[in-house]
């Protein structure tokens, strides 16, 4: 059986702008109105693209300051797992 591709995704924005309600909504194909605007989460997803197995890692981070700093360090966090 061949390995699956394996996927890593970060979600950035500002706070409030709906970082999490697209990845919840991309995930669950629901609408949820309220979320803990703290929080970072990490979801693991399977998904078949183009009669491919492709597992997902998505990152949805909260709405920190974003320096470039702050992005490469999640960046490289998400890339390293």
């Amino acid at each position: 059986m061949a390995k699956s591709a394996e996927v890593k995704l970060a979600v950035f924005g500002k706070a409030g702008v709906g970082k999490s309600a697209i990845v919840v909504r991309f995930l669950t194909k629901r609408f949820i109105w309220e979320y803990d605007p703290t929080l970072e989460s990490t979801y693991r997803h399977q998904a078949t693209i183009d009669d491919e197995a492709v597992t997902m890692e998505l990152l949805d981070t909260a709405g920190q300051v974003m320096t470039a700093q702050f992005v490469h360090s999640k960046v490289r966090k998400t890339a390293m797992g």
